[in-house]
């Protein structure tokens, strides 16, 4: 294990990074996650925007919040305020391919009002840290849709990559859209982010 790899892996601290600490899902979370997710707001973005029930969502949690990367090809953390412990929302890690090594990735900031204070930047910076450091990943990838620049714009200042458009791929607000593909590689993300700390880059 290089020097490098050593610092990095310690800077995650179990995950923490400059607002926001990633940690294990709990069935504990299900009001803090039912209070936004049937929003259209919200949905919109994480696949067809159905109503779901408690009991639905209660099923799900339980079983993301066993799910072994190794074993189950998915990872999928909560993301809380730093200070105060609040619950923010979702990281994941989804179909992570091994011995590839490459796995997508997702960040989901659940009430509207955490949004735009960088809490979703600094939870990406912890989860490409878990996956490159931890699961020894190689490539990250993720999609958006290809007219939301707000998000475009903090992915880019991450440190990924446009690789695809998917033409006409999603239907969202009456039409089909085209979904954006974006990656970074482990060697990208340790050349921007030398000394381990994962900064919001400005």
């Amino acid at each position: 294990m290089n020097h490098l790899y050593q610092r990095n892996l310690h800077r995650l601290g179990m995950y923490t990074g400059e607002l926001v600490r990633l940690r294990a899902l709990e069935m504990s979370d299900l009001d803090d996650i039912l209070k936004f997710y049937n929003t259209l707001e919200l949905r919109r973005f994480l696949g067809p925007p159905i109503v779901r029930s408690r009991k639905f969502i209660e099923q799900w949690l339980h079983k993301v919040s066993i799910w072994n990367p190794w074993n189950d090809g998915h990872l999928y953390l909560a993301v809380e305020e730093k200070e105060t412990q609040d619950f923010l929302g979702i990281a994941r890690l989804e179909d992570i391919k091994f011995p590839h090594n490459r796995t997508e990735c997702g960040i989901s900031i659940y009430n509207p009002e955490k949004r735009g204070k960088g809490y979703g930047t600094d939870a990406m910076l912890v989860l490409l840290g878990v996956g490159f450091y931890i699961l020894g990943l190689n490539s990250i990838y993720l999609d958006t849709m290809e007219d939301n620049e707000r998000s475009i714009q903090v992915y880019e200042k991450i440190g990924f990559k446009r690789v695809g458009l998917l033409r006409e791929t999603e239907f969202m607000d009456g039409a089909h859209k085209g979904l954006l593909i974006m990656d970074i590689l482990q060697k990208e993300f340790v050349e921007k982010y030398p000394d381990g700390t994962f900064k919001d880059p400005q």
